[in-house]
C-alpha cells in the first residue's frame, strides 16, 4: 500500500478549488462575446470598403478602356459615362449611381485620355463599430490613345 503523500501548503483539495472556478467559462464568455462580435463586424465593413474600391476601379478601367477607342473628345466622355454606369449596374451599395468625370485635355494621336469614376459606397447597418454610413470611393485610370489613328477634337 503506498503512502498518502502530504499536501504541499496553501493548495487544497481537487472538490475545493472546483468549487471556486465555477462559472468562470460562463464569466470569460459574457466578457468576450461582444468583443468577438465587435470584430467581426468591423472586419465585414472592411470588406465592404475593399470590395467597394475594387469594384470603382474596374469601372474607371472600363470607362477608360471605351473612351480610348472614341473618334472624338465628346464620344470619349459619353461612352465612359456609358461604360461607368454598365459596370455598377446592379450594385445597390452605389449611392445615386456613379459620376463620372473624363480629362480628354491631351486628346491627340499618341496623346491620353483619364476617367476619374466616384460614387458613395453605403456602409448602413455598420456604424456600430463606428463605421460611417457612407464612404466616397475614388477610381481613376488612364489610357494612351493610338498613335496611328485619325482623332478628332
Amino acid at each position: 500500500m503506498r503512502p498518502k503523500s502530504p499536501m504541499r501548503p496553501g493548495s487544497a483539495p481537487r472538490a475545493a478549488r472546483a468549487g471556486r472556478d465555477r462559472g468562470t467559462m460562463a464569466l470569460e464568455l459574457a466578457i468576450m462575446a461582444p468583443v468577438l462580435v465587435a470584430f467581426m463586424v468591423l472586419m465585414v465593413g472592411v470588406g465592404r470598403i475593399v470590395n467597394a474600391q475594387s469594384q470603382v476601379d474596374s469601372a474607371a478601367r472600363d470607362a477608360v478602356r471605351n473612351a480610348s477607342v472614341a473618334r472624338s473628345a465628346g464620344e470619349a466622355q459619353d461612352r465612359a459615362s456609358v461604360a461607368a454606369r454598365a459596370s455598377l449596374q446592379g450594385h445597390t451599395w452605389c449611392q445615386g449611381g456613379p459620376s463620372t468625370a473624363t480629362d480628354t485635355s491631351a486628346w491627340a494621336p499618341g496623346g491620353r485620355v483619364s476617367v476619374t469614376v466616384s460614387c458613395d459606397a453605403d456602409l448602413g447597418g455598420l456604424s456600430l463599430v463606428g463605421l460611417p454610413g457612407s464612404k466616397h470611393m475614388t477610381g481613376r485610370a488612364t489610357a494612351p490613345l493610338d498613335t496611328f489613328r485619325r482623332a478628332g477634337p
